[in-house]
């Protein structure tokens, strides 16, 4: 009996020990995380580049991601490019220099992604499409309402400039 009551005592000291300290960790974990996201989100959303897009007699806010590309295109801005069509999809500048890159192929371009193709190839995309080619991703337009008519058909002068 005596075995059994001691054998009791240390499982339930043990039990009340790991209950005590898990919930305590497991009181603390919540706070931590989401103290670490919000300290990112809040850097991330520093770190952004924000960009105002002419075309005609409407602006778009842009937001550049910070990277070594959009640094050194940024230092180039406020200029006004004009911009070729292709494929009903884009529009297209071929910059007479060249920038850093970190290509990459994303499944999917979304209706205001901008990026650079190659080395110096600014790419506006005005409409939403599977994807098969290689970028470096610049930024994108927050608020695309309107942006497909705006860009039209053909060649279009589309201004650039640091908020």
């Amino acid at each position: 009996m005596k075995n059994f009551l001691f054998a009791l005592t240390v499982t339930a000291l043990g039990a009340i020990g790991c209950t005590t300290n898990e919930t305590e960790n497991l009181t603390q974990q919540p706070k931590q995380i989401a103290q670490y996201t919000t300290e990112n989100i809040q850097e991330n959303t520093q770190e952004d580049i924000m960009i105002n897009i002419k075309i005609g007699n409407t602006d778009f806010s842009a937001v550049f991601y910070n990277n070594d590309t959009t640094k050194e295109l940024v230092k180039q801005f406020p200029a006004t490019y004009t911009m070729s069509e292709l494929h009903g999809n884009e529009k297209y500048y071929y910059m007479s220099t060249s920038f850093p890159t970190n290509s990459e192929c994303p499944s999917t371009i979304n209706k205001g992604d901008i990026m650079l193709y190659g080395n110096n190839c600014v790419v506006v995309f005005y409409d939403t499409f599977p994807n098969s080619y290689s970028y470096t991703k610049l930024g994108y337009i927050e608020d695309t309402t309107g942006f497909e008519e705006a860009v039209g058909k053909g060649s279009i002068d589309i201004h650039f400039e640091q908020k």
